[in-house]
């Protein structure tokens, strides 16, 4: 049976930073839209997040864009990386369909893409198109203001540190396996790695939960909230817009809430081009309003911390 995913999926993820600085700017501020103060965090702060859980989760999964330091500590250049992760030696020579196979041995290149200049120079750059597609966030809340501490470290003087009293920010994703699988042809190599079912398994977990488990002094209080799955079927052809337009985020003194009554009234006029629909969300913390019941057959809920346990050691594709 093969493992390959071949399902396109939309979907979104919502993370909650309270008395946090989820995505500073570099005044280290709370990122804040100009034209009207909406706090935004960009697709590399979640990217990151991923990353890093991935990283110290999965120590069998190589992650290329990540620190990466020599014998003396220091932090190595993108190619030195790639020689030392794959053990290989790149020259001047080398031909982009060689390099190209041992790329997608990193799982955040199979997942996101990358662009890959091994000498620099941009008419030597290796472009790949992600499967995995993540869009900026914007904040649902729309209340949360902005504060500065000061703070004094020891050895140095004393300085500040922003955060955001609250926000609730969703980003929306996309995955579309056939951006990295249509490479096959074009590198004529059947056997090179794509997409995943263990990929997917793997980068839910870390949709889920990466917020949550990265846990610094500044991103205190950032922790997972909703994650919302739109699973196709396989030969469905059906695009989606992004999901943020049509949640609605409300606060009471117990719990927050999420209606997501038009989401569903959008996505049942697809029915039958949809597999199934997960949404993964804590219970006690979370509300989830719906009030259109026309997929109930198609929804799964989940505990927001379940993990999808990984055959980490699995063969290539």
């Amino acid at each position: 049976m093969s493992n390959e995913f071949k399902n396109r999926v939309y979907g979104c993820v919502v993370v909650k930073a309270v008395n946090a600085n989820y995505n500073a700017d570099f005044s280290g501020m709370p990122r804040r839209l100009k034209s009207d103060g909406t706090f935004y965090a960009t697709d590399k702060a979640f990217k990151w997040l991923v990353r890093n859980y991935i990283k110290k989760n999965y120590p069998n999964q190589k992650i290329l864009f990540t620190k990466v330091f020599d014998e003396k500590l220091n932090t190595m250049k993108l190619k030195e990386a790639f020689e030392k992760l794959t053990n290989t030696k790149i020259n001047k020579d080398d031909m982009k369909k060689d390099l190209f196979p041992k790329l997608l041995e990193f799982i955040d290149v199979r997942l996101f893409g990358a662009v890959f200049s091994p000498e620099g120079k941009k008419d030597n750059n290796i472009s790949i198109h992600g499967p995995v597609q993540i869009n900026h966030a914007i904040d649902l809340y729309k209340k949360g203001k902005v504060y500065t501490d000061e703070i004094l470290a020891p050895f140095t003087a004393i300085g500040n540190m922003s955060k955001a009293t609250e926000a609730h920010y969703i980003h929306h994703f996309s995955i579309n396996p056939k951006n990295l699988s249509s490479w096959k042809n074009i590198v004529q190599d059947k056997n090179i790695k794509v997409l995943s079912k263990n990929d997917i398994n793997i980068l839910k977990n870390a949709f889920n939960n990466a917020a949550t488990y990265y846990d610094s002094h500044s991103k205190s209080g950032i922790e997972n909230e909703l994650s919302i799955y739109v699973v196709l079927k396989e030969d469905s052809m059906l695009t989606l817009p992004n999901f943020s337009q049509f949640i609605k985020f409300t606060k009471s003194e117990n719990k927050c809430s999420f209606d997501i009554t038009k989401l569903i009234q959008y996505l049942s006029k697809y029915k039958d081009e949809i597999d199934f629909i997960e949404i993964y969300h804590i219970q006690e913390l979370i509300e989830i309003k719906n009030e259109d019941k026309s997929l109930e057959d198609k929804i799964k809920k989940f505990d927001l911390s379940n993990i999808i346990r990984v055959e980490e050691n699995e063969k290539a594709n």
